[in-house]
C-alpha cells in the first residue's frame, strides 16, 4: 500500500506533492480531530513545500477521497551526529480539519457579534433536532457561508442540510462546538468530517450515517487479519455497599446493598464504606427502620434523601463491578484493507474464541516509515483504547465459556 502527501498553501491552492519522507504518523478518529506528522530532510525543494498557515492532504493508492488532511501546526528541526546529520531533518505535524469545529464556541446567538451577545433575548440557546441537522446549523453558523464575516472560514463548503440521525437536545452557552458534535455522535448513528479537496480547492463538510459493513468486513485469526487478541476477565472490587446517613453510634442509619450474583460467582465478599453524613436519616431506635433526622425535613426532603442513599450504594456497585476488556489488533490484508474497504465511522465484525462482537472503528493509526516501504495500520474498534472503555463483560465471558467448551472435547 503506496502513499502519496498533496501540499496546500494558506489559500488552499495545490503546491506540490511530497514522495520522498524519512517518516510518517497519522491519526485518524471518529468524530474528533485526529493528527498528523510528518519527519522530512531539511533544505530540500520538497520541505520548502511546506509553509505556516499551509497544509497536506495524505492520499492512499487506490482511493479517490484523502485519507487524512489538515493545517500545518508545527515546525519542529531534528538534528543528531549519526541519522540526521548535515542539514538534519524537519518534523512538520498538526490536527486533521475537523480542528476547525474545535476552534470555535456556540455563541448564544450566532448572529450577534460578542461584543453584543449582551442585547440577546437568550443567554442560554436550547436546541433540539436531527444530530445530523444539529452538526450542520452549528458549522453553517459558525464557521461557514452562514457565519459571521469576522468567524467565517474561507473555503469551507456546507453542504444541503440533512435531517437524519436521532433527535437530540441540547442547551448552548460558549459550548466547543467539536466538543458537543462529538457527544450528539456518540450513540454512533450519525458522523461528520472536515477534509480538503485540492480539485476544488475548499473544506468539504461530510456529514453521513455510518455504513453497517458488518457482514462483509470481518477480523478473525481464521482469516489471517488480526495480529493480536487479549481478552481480559476481572473480580468485582466491590460487592456489598454500606452507606451511613446522619445519627450518632448506633442510630446513625445504615444501608447495604449487595451484588449477590457476582458473589456467587466470583465467591468473594468486598464490603465498601460510603459516608453520607449529609442525608438527613437517622435509625428508629423502636423498628431499625430509616426516619427523619428532625423535625425540620419535610416528607420530600425524606424521600429525596432515601434515594440519594440507594443511589449512592448503587454507584459504588456500578464502579467496583466485575470487568471484562477486549483488545484486537487487527492488520491489512489484500482481501480487506483500511481506506479501500472500510474508513473510521464503519461498523464491523470480531469473530474470536466462537463469539462476534460488532462495534464501530473508532480510529485507526498508520504509520509509514522509510520513504514508504514499511506501513503499520492499526484500528481501535469499540472503545479500546479510549479514556471510557466499556465493560465488556458479558461478550468476554462468553469467549472464555465457549473457549473452554472447545477445549473440554479436544
Amino acid at each position: 500500500m503506496g502513499y502519496r502527501i498533496e501540499v496546500r498553501d494558506k489559500n488552499l491552492n495545490r503546491v506540490g506533492e511530497i514522495d520522498t519522507w524519512i517518516s510518517l504518523d497519522m491519526n485518524i478518529q471518529f468524530c474528533d480531530q485526529g493528527s498528523w506528522k510528518l519527519l522530512i530532510k531539511a533544505g530540500t525543494p520538497q520541505a520548502d513545500l511546506l509553509e505556516k498557515g499551509g497544509g497536506v492532504a495524505i492520499y492512499q493508492d487506490d482511493v479517490e477521497t484523502p485519507v487524512c488532511t489538515g493545517e500545518i501546526e508545527t515546525f519542529q528541526k531534528y538534528w543528531t551526529v549519526e541519522q540526521h546529520s548535515g542539514v538534519g531533518s524537519l518534523y512538520i505535524g498538526g490536527k486533521t480539519d475537523n480542528k476547525l469545529a474545535y476552534s470555535r464556541l456556540a455563541f448564544p446567538d450566532p448572529t450577534l457579534p460578542i461584543s453584543k451577545q449582551y442585547s440577546s433575548d437568550v443567554d442560554t440557546r436550547i436546541v433540539s433536532a436531527p444530530a445530523g441537522e444539529l452538526i450542520w446549523t452549528e458549522l453553517q453558523n459558525a464557521l461557514g457561508p452562514g457565519a459571521l464575516a469576522d468567524r467565517r472560514v474561507a473555503g469551507v463548503t456546507i453542504p444541503a442540510k440533512p435531517s437524519f440521525g436521532p433527535t437530540k437536545s441540547d442547551s448552548l452557552r460558549y459550548d466547543v462546538i467539536g466538543e458537543k458534535l462529538s457527544t450528539w455522535c456518540s450513540d454512533k448513528k450519525t458522523g461528520w468530517r472536515l477534509v480538503y479537496n485540492p480539485n476544488t480547492r475548499t473544506i468539504d463538510l461530510l456529514i453521513f450515517e455510518p455504513r453497517d459493513l458488518s457482514k462483509d468486513i470481518r477480523f478473525s485469526p481464521e482469516l489471517g487479519n488480526l495480529r493480536e487478541f487479549i481478552w481480559t476477565l476481572s473480580a468485582p472490587t466491590v460487592t456489598r455497599a454500606i452507606v451511613a446517613c446522619q445519627g450518632e453510634g448506633k442510630g446513625r442509619y445504615i444501608y447495604q446493598k449487595i451484588d449477590a450474583d457476582s458473589e456467587a460467582e466470583w465467591g468473594i465478599q468486598i464490603e465498601q464504606f460510603i459516608d453520607r453524613r449529609d442525608l438527613p436519616i437517622i435509625t428508629d431506635p423502636a423498628t431499625g427502620q430509616p426516619a427523619k433526622a428532625s423535625l425540620d425535613v419535610t416528607d420530600q426532603e425524606f424521600q429525596d434523601a432515601l434515594k440519594a442513599v440507594q443511589d449512592a450504594a448503587s454507584t459504588a456497585l456500578k464502579e467496583g463491578e466485575k470487568s471484562g476488556n477486549f483488545q484486537i489488533y487487527p492488520i491489512d490484508t489484500d482481501q480487506i484493507k483500511f481506506g479501500r474497504d472500510y474508513f473510521v465511522g464503519d461498523i464491523v465484525t470480531v469473530a474470536v474464541d466462537g463469539t462476534e462482537y460488532v462495534d464501530m472503528v473508532r480510529e485507526v493509526n498508520i504509520t509509514v516509515d522509510d520513504g514508504g516501504n514499511s506501513v503499520s495500520v492499526a484500528p481501535s474498534i469499540g472503545e479500546q483504547g479510549s479514556g471510557d472503555p466499556l465493560n465488556l463483560y458479558k461478550t468476554v465471558f462468553e469467549m472464555r465459556e465457549k473457549l473452554r467448551k472447545l477445549e473440554a472435547r479436544m
